[in-house]
């Protein structure tokens, strides 16, 4: 599976929340303080997405949201276990 990018913000418990969640499904993912990453915060703001966390799923068809989404991350990890990968 793509490696997934989190995006958060300081003092963020949605983004606690999601990180949790995707440590509990053993989904690889990178994390992103937009407090470090202005141009990336810019860019992501340009597309609509104002709320952290946002979660960006690479790949032919990019998957990205906002906001706390336990139902998505769970998809997620179903599709990965549907290509033969373990999940806990």
């Amino acid at each position: 599976m793509t490696t997934i990018n989190l995006y958060t913000t300081p003092n963020c418990h949605q983004c606690r929340l999601t990180q949790r969640k995707l440590n509990d499904r053993a989904l690889p993912y990178r994390l992103i303080k937009l407090e470090n990453e202005p141009a990336i915060a810019a860019r992501l703001k340009a597309r609509g997405l104002l709320q952290a966390p946002i979660v960006e799923v690479p790949g032919e068809e990019t998957q990205i949201w906002n906001g706390y989404r336990p139902d998505l991350i769970d998809q997620l990890a179903a599709r990965q276990a549907h290509h033969g990968q373990p999940t806990p």
